[in-house]
């Protein structure tokens, strides 16, 4: 029984600093995957299908700005 216990604590206790250390370290780890997979859709050819979506996503964003760059101008006058 006292063997349990102490399983259990000492359980608890690597529970409690794997959690800790993934809490603090998870913001650097998401920066290095991110700058990692920019790295690698750098390196991909322009045909490929991320690379266009991402090519995609950039004009339907400057399309977006400009619709409502022109619906304020519309409402200002």
């Amino acid at each position: 029984m006292k063997r349990l216990a102490i399983s259990a604590v000492l359980a608890v206790g690597v529970m409690l600093a794997t959690w800790k250390m993934v809490e603090t370290g998870g913001p650097v780890m998401r920066q290095r995957c991110s700058e990692m997979c920019e790295r690698l859709l750098k390196q991909m050819p322009e045909s490929f299908l991320p690379n266009r979506m991402m090519a995609d996503l950039d004009v339907v964003k400057e399309q977006t700005t400009s619709i409502l760059n022109l619906l304020e101008d519309r409402t200002l006058s």
